[in-house]
């Protein structure tokens, strides 16, 4: 009977101290939540990824010295940041892709919430998958989302005329921006969602470098 209620009583202990900790665990962030705006002289000119607490990825596009020496970084909650260092990704993408890519180091670490990575894929998606395709409107306040759909290695090759493979291979994924527009759409460092993860980030939006309404994406490849 003693045994009975000892061993009642320590499955107690050990569900209070679970809900205790649970209690106080730091609640994860939404999506949305992990992007980050890069400002320069008032405009919206990249978005980053945030990958950890002192970090965030984006396209190699974004480093300043292609850009302007002073950029601020807008967060979700409108705190504001600035770039301590930069230095190539070797985690988050294919070796042959890494150079396409960039971590900024902050100057402020960032919370609790933001100690584990972000959600990223597993598996790249199946071709015939609709997936997320997220950018900001025209003034770069406000995210939108859409479905899409994507395009195949050959179709894109085709689409950007690419036919030697030289941008399109099997570390990028293409998206047909169903937005259509005139000009550059500046979504460089965007993610794509699919299932809840992150996919891949924007290294060339539609109409900027090459015509056509195509948004090529770097696979993320999840780094543990």
């Amino acid at each position: 009977m003693w045994n009975i209620r000892i061993y009642s009583l320590t499955l107690l202990c050990i569900s209070h101290v679970r809900l205790i900790l649970t209690d106080f665990a730091a609640p994860s962030p939404r999506l949305e939540e992990y992007l980050v705006r890069m400002i320069s002289q008032g405009k919206l000119i990249c978005t980053g990824l945030i990958v950890n607490r002192q970090q965030v990825l984006t396209a190699g596009y974004c480093k300043p010295d292609h850009l302007t020496d002073h950029i601020d970084l807008l967060f979700s909650d409108n705190s504001i940041n600035t770039i301590k260092n930069i230095t190539m990704s070797e985690h988050f993408a294919a070796e042959e892709a890494s150079d396409l890519l960039i971590l900024i180091e902050l100057s402020t670490e960032l919370g609790e919430k933001y100690s584990n990575l972000p959600p990223i894929c597993r598996e790249r998606p199946p071709v015939t998958d609709m997936v997320e395709h997220w950018s900001w409107n025209s003034d770069g306040r406000e995210l939108q989302k859409m479905l899409t759909p994507q395009s195949s290695t050959l179709e894109c090759r085709r689409e950007i005329n690419d036919p030697d493979g030289f941008i399109i291979g099997n570390d990028t994924v293409c998206l047909r921006n169903k937005m259509v527009t005139n000009g550059c759409v500046k979504n460089f460092g965007m993610p794509f969602v699919w299932r809840n993860s992150f996919c891949g980030i924007n290294i060339l939006a539609h109409n900027c470098q090459i015509d056509g309404n195509t948004d090529i994406f770097v696979r993320l490849l999840k780094s543990y």
